[in-house]
């Protein structure tokens, strides 16, 4: 069952890996049209400042389920790695149940918000706002996840030692 899990989530972070990257590159692009088009052309584009902002908040959310499942979020665990295991282990879920219990505070948050985004249209683009909100409760069932694999492939070793970083003779 773990090695299904780690494939499933494995090939998503693959797809969700590929999406963070266009989405970087339309709001890079956006952006450099904005910027071409107030100050070269002296005229303002309005739909490349609502993808660059769209791209954004997905970004943001997706970019975070990433950084999850590298461990790469910013965590004080120095207390944490001192406690033995079996208290180790119990500050690692109580660590991912507040994070999980945000993250659907999250995704249930964001449900009256993308009812009322159905009938609501963005200015410049015309597009539904409730494909703007949908990255919360997908970003945050995709944090769920690789919150879920993170804890199961931890167990062993909740808190591991930072790895020394070597530095090299210049």
């Amino acid at each position: 069952m773990l090695a299904l899990l780690e494939r499933f989530c494995l090939a998503l972070r693959h797809l969700v890996s590929a999406a963070v990257i266009l989405l970087f590159s339309a709001m890079m692009i956006a952006v450099l049209v904005q910027v071409a088009g107030r100050y070269i052309f002296d005229y303002s584009v309005a739909q490349a400042s609502e993808i660059a902002t769209f791209s954004q908040v997905w970004l943001v959310l997706l970019g975070a389920g990433v950084a999850v499942a590298r461990g790469q979020h910013v965590a004080i665990d120095m207390i944490p790695a001192q406690l033995p295991l079996p208290l180790a282990r119990v500050a690692l879920v109580v660590i991912a149940l507040i994070i999980a219990a945000f993250l659907c505070v999250l995704a249930w948050g964001s449900l009256p918000l993308m009812k009322m985004g159905a009938f609501q249209m963005s200015p410049a683009m015309r597009v539904p706002m409730k494909y703007v909100y949908l990255c919360l409760p997908i970003g945050s069932a995709y944090m769920m996840l690789e919150l879920l694999l993170s804890v199961i492939q931890r167990w062993r070793l909740p808190f591991p030692p930072p790895e020394a970083e070597t530095q090299e003779a210049i």
